[in-house]
């Protein structure tokens, strides 16, 4: 372990660094400011995300906003992983596949920290669904696919986007347990690291959703198609 900390210390310092100002570039707050010249964190729930875009802007602001969240973050985890993997010494005590995996949950992990406290925008920024979203596109699409159909049935049952986002990404630690362990097989150290990452990921989406998480408790929560 010391070996690779030793050889791949650039790698890893770069994955979080460009991870995390990949994650700070918010399109809510850039797209909002395009289309009506004005702060989407002073519209309707004031959060700096897609769900509030498409209340407070409409469709198109929001779509963009979405493509903008998945693709930063995709690019985020990619990064990571093409770092571990191509700038790191000759005698690292790793393959080049658990080097990928490390780079590129650490990439998305810090995209996602930066999508949330952003140094761009006073630390203030969204809620990281979107964001977790393209991390595991790029470092498991089947965990991705399992989280986003599970998203899309919650959704489509109770128009609670914030419901959803919570119950899916709460069941991606243990998906990806599922596929690490019982699919791929992997060894015990990295699947201990990536679902501890997934695991983090997770715990920070709850936290920034404990608002909504008390307005669902009490019938509150505003419902996808609702005005604001």
């Amino acid at each position: 372990m010391l070996l690779f900390f030793t050889d791949s210390w650039a790698a890893l310092a770069l994955a979080v660094l460009v991870g995390y100002l990949l994650g700070s570039v918010n399109w809510a707050i850039l797209i909002t400011q395009w289309f009506a010249h004005k702060d989407i964190r002073t519209f309707g729930s004031g959060n700096a995300g897609a769900t509030n875009v498409l209340r407070s802007q409409g469709t198109v602001p929001a779509v963009l906003t979405t493509i903008g969240d998945l693709v930063k973050s995709m690019l985020a985890a990619w990064f990571g992983g093409w770092l571990l993997m191509n700038l790191h010494m000759a005698n690292t005590a790793f393959d080049e596949y658990t080097l990928m995996l490390i780079g590129r949950y650490l990439g998305g992990f810090a995209c996602v920290i930066g999508h949330v406290w952003p140094v761009f925008y006073r630390f203030r920024g969204g809620k990281g669904v979107l964001s977790t979203l393209g991390m595991f596109l790029i470092a498991d699409w089947r965990v991705a696919l399992l989280c986003l159909g599970l998203f899309i049935v919650i959704v489509a049952i109770s128009r609670l986007v914030s419901l959803g986002s919570v119950v899916a990404i709460g069941y991606g630690p243990i998906l990806l347990c599922v596929m690490h362990f019982a699919v791929d097989k992997i060894s015990l150290p990295l699947g201990i690291f990536t679902t501890a990452m997934t695991a983090a990921v997770a715990a920070v989406i709850v936290i920034k959703h404990a608002d909504n998480i008390k307005r669902i408790a009490v019938g509150k929560e505003r419902r996808l198609g609702e005005k604001i």
